[in-house]
């Protein structure tokens, strides 16, 4: 049979070996009612995942700042740099110091394993194998990962699910500390050991705390009770943990399981909202105040706007914005989609995208001023791997974050391009 069909005839697993054994190269792509993943192999190892809908943590930025190995200030920096030159987030980092080489290997590879973990969950989707003679990647910052280990952790994980689901079994449920939790202090390095083997268990009721000494818990275990400050919910805890959203999960269940925790009551819930919701009721309170006479004010504040020149807030006069070049940027905007649209139709005609842009003009699919915007700039275009970027400039010539458009290409998209690789087949 060819190497594809569905999830519930093949599992993941199955296929996993099944790469791994034969040593195969090529390109798993994963498609269920949610997302789609591929996932590269060299030589039956793991290079490289990539999710369309990527989810915030598996974005590299959110790992990193997960971790700790960058701050707000320095990942911001590095998106506005990036927006610029278009260059790839982790080199940009370790260009300017940021990161270390083996810091931004390891978060790539953390990135890596929470797609493909995740796709472990899948009760159902198709999935197919497009067989390769070469796969590129970063040899520089990525590892090839083993699929054994893989396997490994990912069966490991299909078994202790679904009991974390039983007790956890939506992520929108809030946990606060249980009066235990006063008692806890992380344990020393040799008594991790018998932490890790806690086992699961639902036939017998959760464990009570003991009447007197110090409960000990895992430095992760620590860190998310610490986050549990009555309003955040289990989905809120998985974005702010250094954790996977596994061993997240895992740690909230540990702690529920040794009634270190409980889940918020009504009461506890409302006043934690109520609480949150107080400062913002000040505003209506402040406006009830304002003097009957400010009311009058208000037209000829409006009109004060187009008749000063000299106003900074003028839309037509003053130095503030300008509708001309709002205008122009809409103006931009359209002819970026239309020359876009031209380069997508061309790429389905021909199989492969341009080069460069000039090509489109060159072999008459668009004119020369199509590749310009209305200031002269000429639009960026950057061909990758299996993804396209076209960028525009603002007024100024700065890069402007709202003239970006980008798709990501999937294996049949690289087929379409003169890259089709073999599908396995049983003789």
């Amino acid at each position: 049979m060819a190497l594809e069909g569905t999830l519930r005839d093949f599992s993941l697993a199955d296929i996993f070996q099944l790469i791994g054994l034969q040593r195969k190269t090529g390109v798993l792509t994963l498609r269920s009612a949610e997302d789609v993943v591929s996932i590269s192999f060299l030589e039956g190892r793991v290079v490289g995942a990539d999710s369309l809908n990527k989810r915030l943590e598996d974005r590299l930025g959110q790992v990193l700042l997960k971790t700790g190995a960058v701050t707000q200030d320095d990942l911001e920096k590095a998106l506005k740099v990036q927006m610029e030159t278009l260059e790839r987030l982790g080199h940009i980092l370790m260009r300017h110091e940021v990161i270390s080489r083996e810091g931004l290997r390891h978060a790539i590879e953390q990135q890596i394993l929470q797609i493909i973990y995740r796709v472990f969950r899948w009760q159902d989707g198709d999935y197919h194998f497009s067989q390769e003679t070469s796969i590129d990647y970063d040899h520089e910052l990525v590892t090839p990962l083993g699929a054994e280990s893989i396997l490994m952790e990912g069966a490991r994980m299909l078994d202790e699910w679904p009991i974390i689901e039983k007790r956890i079994p939506h992520r929108g449920i809030v946990f606060v500390p249980a009066p235990a939790a006063q008692t806890v202090e992380v344990a020393a390095d040799e008594d991790l050991a018998e932490l890790d083997d806690f086992e699961f268990d639902f036939d017998e009721a959760p464990a009570p705390p003991p009447a007197g000494g110090r409960v000990k818990v895992s430095a992760l275990e620590r860190e998310i009770l610490d986050l549990l400050d009555g309003r955040s919910s289990v989905d809120d805890v998985i974005k702010k943990s250094p954790a996977s959203e596994f061993e997240t999960c895992k740690a909230l269940y540990t702690l529920l399981s040794r009634s270190l925790i409980r889940e918020a009551s009504r009461d506890e819930l409302t006043k934690a909202r109520s609480q949150v919701e107080a400062p913002a009721a000040l505003a209506p309170s402040q406006a009830s105040r304002i003097p009957w006479f400010a009311v009058a004010l208000v037209p000829l504040l409006v009109f004060s706007q187009f008749v000063a020149p000299r106003n900074p807030y003028n839309p037509l006069l003053g130095p503030g914005p300008k509708i001309v070049p709002r205008i122009q940027t809409a103006f931009s905007w359209a002819r970026m989609w239309g020359t876009w649209q031209i380069l997508q139709a061309r790429a389905t005609l021909t199989g492969t995208y341009p080069d460069s842009l000039p090509e489109l003009a060159r072999e008459g699919y668009v004119r020369g001023t199509a590749l310009h915007d209305p200031w002269g700039t000429p639009y960026r275009y950057v061909l990758r791997e299996r993804s396209v970027l076209m960028a525009g400039s603002s007024p100024s010539g700065a890069p402007d974050p709202n003239l970006l458009l980008s798709m990501h290409m999937s294996a049949e998209q690289d087929d379409a391009s003169g890259s089709r690789g073999a599908v396995l087949v049983e003789p």
